[in-house]
């Protein structure tokens, strides 16, 4: 199933010292290409006022979905929405049947 996240970083990441933060960013962008390699995430962009990004993953399980949340390195310094997609196709069936 693929989801939408919308991530907003907050203020208690940049209160962080530069050495931390530099860390904390290293190791998402490593968590980040694994999960492309492994096919789970299709996309992300940078929002427009550069304080966080928008991502669409597509995951096997909801166990996938919290091992996402607990394994992100930038997690918990951001307020995130997950947002689950529904392809309009499916949409388009359920109308089909009323």
């Amino acid at each position: 199933m693929k989801f939408m996240l919308v991530a907003r970083v907050k203020d208690s990441f940049y209160a962080l010292p530069a050495e931390r933060r530099k860390k904390i960013r290293d190791a998402t962008g490593q968590y980040m290409d694994k999960l492309r390699k492994e096919g789970k995430l299709k996309e992300v962009y940078r929002l427009g006022n550069m304080r966080g990004a928008m991502a669409i993953y597509d995951l096997n399980s909801s166990e996938d979905l919290v091992r996402l949340a607990y394994e992100h390195p930038l997690w918990p310094f951001v307020d995130a929405e997950l947002t689950p997609l529904v392809d309009m196709d499916a949409v388009g069936k359920v109308k089909a049947k009323k």
